[in-house]
């Protein structure tokens, strides 16, 4: 959805993450487990990012270098404003979804709404690039310009939200709930705006100098990130925050560094955190009845993506963001709360057999499968009937067979099982036993 500091942040190091909103009262029922479901990309390059969901379950973010909408596994290509790219970063109830696109006639981007498959350009004519963070139900939408000025946008009227301390720092917007109050952070310190007038929401105590919301929901409830930032070493400390009527609480993030992206009508929030482990130190996390939990603790055992960020969550509790695999690869994410059905394992496969002696059989196989109980492995003397002579344990992937008859021909075949069922067999090999 919306930028935060993480995005500065780690920016700078790999990613180009953005963190944002939704809403609050309080979770009664505990976080996970999660179904992942991996949202695709457009083009012939994995490279997708997901930024927000509403509850209708429509996720919008890019993908390849085009926005997207995601709806009931089908990802749709929005389109652009005739440039080459554009990014979907935020949607409201009714699908209509805010963000940037470049321009045909040239590298400038304009803040878009896409709108029942119209593009409107929410900055015409303007020489200085801008980008849509957030929309409410009204319809209104935050957006920055390259200038650093926040704007509320309302029926191609722009609206400036101004400055903290009326100064020359600039301000960026984050999020605007149905309330029309609009987050963000000004003279590096969060913002909350409404009616007019923009107001400072300090920053944690114990040191912290810098800080920046997020996200707003329904209730008013704005969640971000304060800390500061070592001149000498450049390393930062961050915390995520809850400001709640009027007080910024920390949040038990177990990490120096971390960001709250976006808070839903049941008061859980979601974020990322700096943590070990995992094929990146960034690593995405939910906090539910004053616990925070790692999300990649709360997925399938072996899944192939490592959430680093969690960007968005709906009052239906599904959660969106950002994955990476072992390649480093981005995916853009969506975690459903349940457990996804069991399926049997995957055959193995290449298997050879070797015999050495005139008593035993060497079988070598692949184990092509992360979730088996074990391998199945039967004999043959013809070929065609076989029988289970052993059963091994997972991740083996050698077994050795005695007590055989000498100058004997012997056909194997193997399978891998779990609670699911059994796979397909692995292919025929075959041995003839030495003499002596």
């Amino acid at each position: 959805m919306r930028p935060s500091r993480f995005s500065s942040a780690v920016g700078v190091a790999t990613l180009a993450l953005i963190l944002l909103s939704v809403n609050g009262q309080r979770a009664t029922t505990p976080p996970g487990p999660y179904i992942v479901t991996d949202l695709g990309t457009l083009g012939s390059v994995q490279s997708a990012q997901a930024y927000d969901i509403n509850d209708s379950g429509q996720v919008v973010g890019y993908a390849g270098n085009h926005a997207f909408v995601w709806q009931n596994g089908v990802l749709t290509d929005l389109g652009t404003l005739g440039g080459n790219g554009s990014i979907a970063r935020a949607i409201n109830t009714f699908g209509q979804i805010a963000g940037q696109s470049t321009l045909a006639s040239s590298s400038t981007s304009h803040a878009v709404l896409w709108d029942n498959g119209t593009k409107i350009d929410l900055t015409p004519g303007s020489a200085v690039s801008s980008t849509a963070n957030g929309i409410n139900d009204s319809r209104q939408i935050v957006l920055n310009t390259s200038d650093n000025t926040a704007f509320l946008w309302q029926n191609g009227v722009l609206t400036d939200l101004g400055r903290l301390g009326g100064g020359a720092g600039g301000a960026f917007v984050q999020d605007i709930n149905n309330a029309v109050q609009a987050v963000g952070s000004s003279m590096a310190h969060a913002f909350l705006w409404q009616n007019g007038v923009m107001a400072d929401l300090g920053v944690l105590p114990g040191g912290d100098d810098e800080s920046g919301a997020a996200a707003i929901n329904s209730f008013g409830q704005i969640v971000g990130s304060s800390g500061h930032t070592d001149l000498d070493t450049y390393e930062i400390t961050s915390r995520s925050f809850l400001y709640d009527r009027g007080v910024m609480t920390a949040l038990p993030v177990p990490s120096s560094e971390s960001y709250a992206g976006d808070i839903n009508d049941s008061g859980v929030i979601v974020g990322t955190m700096r943590a070990g482990g995992g094929v990146s130190p960034w690593h995405a996390y939910i906090y539910a009845d004053g616990v925070v939990t790692d999300l990649n603790s709360l997925i399938p055992t072996g899944s192939s993506l490592h959430l680093l960020s969690a960007t968005g969550i709906n009052n239906a509790g599904q959660i969106v963001g950002v994955a990476y695999d072992s390649r480093a690869f981005y995916h853009a994410f969506l975690l459903t709360k349940g457990t996804a059905p069991a399926v049997p394992p995957a055959a193995p496969s290449g298997l050879i057999v070797t015999s050495a002696s005139a008593d035993r059989a060497t079988l070598v196989w692949t184990d092509n499968a992360d979730n088996e109980i074990g391998f199945k492995i039967e004999r043959s003397r013809d070929g065609a009937t076989f029988t289970q002579v052993a059963t091994v344990g997972p991740n083996l992937t050698s077994y050795v067979d005695t007590g055989l008859a000498r100058s004997t021909t012997y056909y194997y075949r193997l399978r891998a099982y779990n609670n699911a069922g059994n796979s397909p067999y692995s292919n025929t090999a075959s041995v003839r036993t030495k003499n002596k």
